[in-house]
This record gives structure tokens, sequence and C-alpha cells, in this order.
């Protein structure tokens, strides 16, 4: 017998060896168990979640030679053609194949015969979104209402793709992406039944691998066992799948933390060596980084400290972990951009230690008796680099390079010779006496920059108060323009001299020589102004004459060409054409659904918005008293049943009723319609009206017989 592959010979019997999906197969069996049966089911989730399988699954409990049951025997001889694919009453159909109305056509043709051998005759379409608008509009009528005996089991990737008019005649069942903990656990279960041996970190990443989906996870693990000859251990998975070892992040957030350089660039040529993904470097980074992020947060994630990221956990401040985090990951879309790749992880890397909290912390202000962050900071900053024959000064001697001017430097010099013995070489310093030569120099530099500081502010000052004076005679200028009557122009007062500067200020002036300099030029050019709008002023009393005329004013003619048109725009048809739902048909759709349901109105009224309003809304009232309401919750809304929904929710009809309200949310699949079920079908409604009205409309016949035009009747939208 030929080798089977491993997605195909696990595939699941029953509805119990299905992973996951809970919600579905707990609707499916009931359905079963109770012959309640729908004529239409619709499958849809993204690829090898189980869709066909429980597809399969529900024609073997509805064929079942011992009668429909949720657990069919898979002895008889209905459940052994279902599961070898040989069931003639089974119909399966690749829509992806079968896209024509033509197929679509032959299929319907034989609707109408009886099932041979089953109970119902089953059609199977996989893929439907594939199918063509004209296949749909052929399938409507027969997917409404097909005979008793047939069941219509619809599956598909992309159920956005449907018209709407399939949905609303389907019972959709969303088939939801599997974690990573249940798809490892299958196949630790697959791999113990072959009897593989396995290394389960390895199926740890498969699992993640897979995405979500048991069909890839399986094909993986095939792939897995033909690389590493009937084993899937460790190193093989990380090959096939290029994936990084895990010690290459730590080392990196070990090397960020640290601030070590030398420690960071033996990581990433350790990658480099390897071949690895640079993007796929930096997102398991920040996973990490996340990782720490919630040991730090939450106990119970907490692990032993001899773990690497228990270790980091306990000794890396949280505000490192998000500033590191938020770096690697803007980095990540720069990839793109960068000369390559490699360049652009090792630039993002370069980041996060250039602006390492603790070489930033050595720039602060001076701390008590003079000493400096940078002398507590500098040992964890290179505690991994030799000390023989090196001298560090990390950031102390960038910044005093980057900062101190040409008039600074020579004054550094002398501070360091005082330190420095004539008779000792300046190779054999001790990396004290270059700190404290630092220290000095740095001090130097807070001094002068004070000085320059105050001298800047008093010219700013002397500045500021020349030009509010210049702008207090323009506005006075031009309120005399302005008034009707102007016989003069007020005689403009001088300003006094300032006084002469003290000695200690010509001193400091003498430092900042430019900057004196300029604000005298300001001066300067602030009097040539004012004396330009002297000279200019009687020019402005001659053209005053001019200004003071009425403005003329345009008036309409014909003034009811100023009336503003209300109709319909040809832009409103077009925003109305992009869009399914206008803000009026919105609105008109509220208010219909609010005569046609009491719980719509009640929802309206109450004012309340937000999540509790979409609480609301995908409600249906089950009972209701003076004091008390109980609602029902469809199971696939049940993650907007939250307490502060409810909570908001009750206040709102406390305040409506002016009386205390209980209020009960019970989570239950009924057919009860709730306000979003209204509001779609009153949608339908106007826009099945609307497409009858067009399709009856005198003027639009007559351009189809005159022009042999067509109606696109699927465009057809109410406004």
């Amino acid at each position: 017998m030929s080798y089977q592959v491993l997605a195909r010979k696990w595939r699941p019997k029953n509805f119990s060896e299905v992973v996951g999906q809970s919600h579905v197969l707990t609707a499916l069996e009931n359905g079963l168990k109770e012959n309640r049966l729908h004529h239409a089911y619709l499958f849809s989730g993204t690829r090898g979640v189980g869709k066909t399988s429980i597809a399969r699954l529900f024609a073997k409990g509805l064929n079942c030679v011992n009668g429909i049951t949720a657990d069919p025997c898979g002895e008889c001889e209905n459940c052994k053609a279902i599961e070898a694919g040989n069931f003639i009453d089974l119909i399966e159909i690749d829509a992806a194949s079968r896209t024509k109305v033509e197929d679509t056509r032959e299929l319907l043709d034989n609707v109408q015969y009886k099932p041979v051998v089953g109970r119902y005759k089953v059609y199977l379409i996989d893929e439907v979104h594939m199918l063509s608008r004209h296949s749909f509009n052929a399938l409507l009528k027969t997917l409404e209402e097909p005979p008793e005996y047939v069941k219509f089991l619809l599956a598909t990737t992309d159920p956005q793709k449907l018209p709407i008019t399939i949905l609303s005649r389907c019972m959709q069942f969303h088939l939801k992406a599997l974690d990573e903990p249940q798809i490892s656990a299958h196949l630790n279960r697959v791999l113990t039944a072959e009897n593989i041996p396995f290394d389960a970190p390895a199926l740890d990443k498969l699992a993640k691998a897979a995405q979500g989906s048991i069909r890839d996870s399986l094909s993986l693990t095939d792939q897995a066992i033909a690389m590493g000859n009937g084993k899937v251990s460790t190193d093989v998975v990380n090959t096939m799948l290029g994936l990084l070892d895990e010690d290459q992040p730590i080392e990196i957030i070990y090397a960020l933390h640290q601030g070590n350089g030398e420690r960071l660039m033996k990581t990433i040529q350790t990658v480099a060596e390897k071949a690895g993904d640079w993007d796929e470097l930096l997102a398991e980074t920040a996973e990490k980084l996340h990782q720490i992020a919630l040991m730090q947060l939450l106990a119970k994630n907490a692990t032993d400290e001899n773990d690497h990221l228990g270790f980091l956990a306990k000794h890396i401040s949280p505000e490192d972990v998000q500033f590191f985090y938020q770096v690697i990951v803007s980095g990540r879309k720069e990839l793109a951009t960068a000369p390559n790749r490699r360049i652009g992880a090792e630039m993002t890397l370069l980041r996060a230690l250039a602006f390492h909290p603790k070489f930033l912390t050595a720039v602060q202000t001076p701390k008590q008796g003079g000493l400096f962050p940078e002398q507590n900071t500098q040992k964890s900053a290179v505690e991994n680099q030799p000390v023989s024959g090196y001298v560090d000064m990390p950031v102390l001697s960038q910044n005093i390079k980057a900062n101190y001017s040409a008039q600074v430097q020579k004054p550094m010099v002398q501070s360091a010779a005082v330190h420095s013995s004539p008779s000792q070489p300046i190779s054999t310093q001790t990396s004290s006496s270059l700190n404290l030569a630092s220290l000095a120099a740095l001090e130097a530099l807070n001094q002068l920059t004070k000085i320059e500081q105050s001298e800047r502010q008093h010219h700013h000052d002397e500045q500021q108060a020349a030009v509010e004076e210049t702008l207090h005679h323009l506005q006075a200028l031009d309120e005399q323009k302005k008034s009707p009557k102007m016989t003069a122009l007020p005689v403009r007062e001088m300003t006094p001299p300032k006084a002469a500067q003290t000695k200690a200020t010509q001193t400091k002036a003498a430092v900042l020589n430019p900057i004196s300099q300029q604000a005298d030029e300001l001066k300067q050019g602030i009097e040539t102004v004012e004396n330009t709008i002297d000279d200019n002023a009687e020019m402005d009393a001659e053209e005053q004459e001019i200004l003071d005329a009425e403005t003329y004013r345009w008036e309409w003619s014909n003034p009811d060409l100023a009336k503003v048109d209300s109709g319909v725009r040809p832009s409103d048809i077009k925003q109305a054409m992009l869009k399914d739902v206008t803000p009026e048909l919105r609105e008109k759709i509220i208010q219909i659904t609010q005569k046609q349901d009491p719980w719509t109105d009640i929802v309206e009224r109450s004012g309340v918005i937000g999540f509790s309003k979409e609480l609301a809304l995908n409600c249906f009232i089950k009972s209701q008293t003076e004091d008390e309401i109980q609602l029902g919750l469809h199971s696939e809304k049940a993650h907007l049943k939250q307490e502060r929904n409810i909570k908001n929710l009750v206040e709102h009809l406390e305040r409506l009723y002016e009386k205390p309200v209980k209020l009960s949310i019970f989570v239950e699949d009924s057919d009860v319609l709730t306000p979003m079920d209204y509001r779609k079908k009153v949608y339908q409604d106007l826009r099945e009206q609307a497409r009858t009205d067009l399709q009856q409309d005198k003027k639009l016949l007559l351009l189809q017989k005159e022009f042999d035009a067509k109606l696109d009747v699927e465009s057809i939208r109410p406004v």
C-alpha cells in the first residue's frame, strides 16, 4: 500500500476527533440529536481548520444506516462510502474549477431527483466564493427552498465575497484558527501513535509556523520527518523553517541591557554566519521582550531566576523593556528601505544602544558633593570590556567634544594638566584621574553656559522691548488711518538710551561679542523702520479719502439664483453608490426597525452608545416584567457580554424607565431576530424594492430599448 500523508490519514472520523471548534460542533450535534436540521449550512474559516472534514462528518450523521445521529457508527456501508469518498448521494463540488453558470444549472437540474442510497442528498460546495455572479443568481431560489431530501453544505475561506442574499439563506458557522497549544498537543498524539521520536520544542515551533492550521502543521511534520530521517528534532525544524537559535535573541537583550556593543556585534555576526532572517531576528527579540514584560507584570507568569527570561525580568527595568521594544518594532518597518536587511537590523539595535538609558543619565545635573551619575553607571555600561590598556569615558568624553566651544577647550587642557604630574606620561594616567579632569571640565562648561544664558536673556529682553514699542506705533498709525477725520499724526517720543553698562556686564559682553553685535544691528534696523514709517505718514494721509469711501459690494441681479438647491446632486448619487448604507438610509432603517421591534425602540430611546449598544442590538427579549428584563445573546456575539457593557446598559435603561431595572443576559442560539437581524432584513427589503422600481422605470426601459443597454442589477442600492 502506498504511503498516505498524515493530513489525510488523520482526518477525523467522528465529531470527538475534531481539534477545537467546540462552538460549531455543539450546534451541529444538538441539531442532529433533536432533528432540527437547516436546509443550508455555511462553514467559513482559514485554510486547514476543518471545514470540509466537519461537512463530511455532518453528511455521515445524516445518512448513517442507524438513523440521524451525532455519533455515526462508521461501520455501515454509507459511513464507509463517505469516508472513501465514493458515496453516490454526497456530491462534492469544487467551485474554484466549476465557476460557470452552466455548471450550476447542471447541478440544479439533478436536485429534483431523490437520493439513491442515502436518506438525504447532500451537496458539498467547497470554495463557494469562487462562483460567478450569475451562478449565485441561479442558486438563490433552490438554496432558499430546496426539496426536503436535499441539504447544502457550503465551505469558504472568504465569506466577505459571498452575496448577502446567499448569506441570509444559510446557517453560518465561522471556524476559528487553532491555538498553538492545541496544534502542538495534536501533533504529539499523532507522532506518538505513529511511533516517531520527536522533541517537544520542535512541535511548538511547527505549531507556530502552521499559523492556526491543522493541515499545515501535519504537512510541515511530514517534511520534518523526511528531513530528520524518521525523527522530528529541534535542529532539523530550525533548519527547515529558517529559524534562529533561542539563545541569540536572549544574547541581544543581555547586550542591550548591559550597554555592551562588542557583545551585540558578536551576536549579529553569529546570525550572519548562519544566514539567519534579519526580520525574524528582530521579531523574536521583540517577542522575548514581550514575555519579559508579562513576567514583570503578572506574578503567575514569573519563572525561576535561573531561567534567562526570569533573570532578565528581575534585573532589567520595565522602562528599559518598553524602550527596547519600541525601538525594535519601529526598526522592522525600516528594513525595506535600508541598503540591505542586515544593515537595517544592525542600525536598529545600534539605535537602541545609542539611546541607552544608562548612557543618557551620564549628563544629568550634578548631585551632592559635585558627583555625577556617570560615576555610578560607568561600571555597568562597560562591565564586560577589558580594563588593561583601556580607559573608557563612553558618554562624558563624547558630550564634551560635542558641546564645548573653542573658547572652552583651553581651560579643559589646563584642568587636565593640574591632575597629571609633569614627570608622568599621559599614557600611564589612571582612569580615575581622567574622570576627575573630565568632571572639572564639565563643571566649567556648566558655569560658562549659565553666563551665556543670562546674557542672552538680557539682550532678548531688550530686543523684545524695542519690537513691542515699534509694533505699538504701527498699531497707532493703523488706528489713525481707519478714523474718518485725521488731522495730524501723533508725535512719537523717543525712548531715552539705556544706562551705561556696569563693569561686570562689559566683561561678560566681551566674551559674547558676536551676540552683542547682532543685537546692535537689530536695533539699527528697528530705528530705520520707524523713520520709514514717519516719512510715509503724509502719503498715507493722502490715501485716506479712498480708504474712507464706502466699499463696493456686488448683489444678485436675480435673487432667485441665490437660493441653495437642496435637491439630490450627481455627487450625492455617486457617494451613495460607493457606500452600502448612507447616513440618511441608516436613519430610515432605524426608524422602520423601531416600529417592527419593541426592543429596538427601547435601545434607541435609551441613548446607549458604544459597545453597550452593540451588545443590546445583538440581543433579543426572552421575557420582560416591570422590574426585570431577560435577554438572549447568540453565541457568536458572546464576547460582547462584559461587565462594563452590561453595567452601562443598565444605567441607560434605569434612566429611561426612571426606576431600578434588573437585567439578565443568557447566551443561547435561537431563531428569534435581534435588532441587527431586523436591520439587515429591512435593508434587504429596501434594496429589493429599489431594484424592482428601477427595473420597472419607464425612462430606463426606454434607454435599454433605444441604446440596447443593460441594467446592472447588482449595483443598485437604496439611497
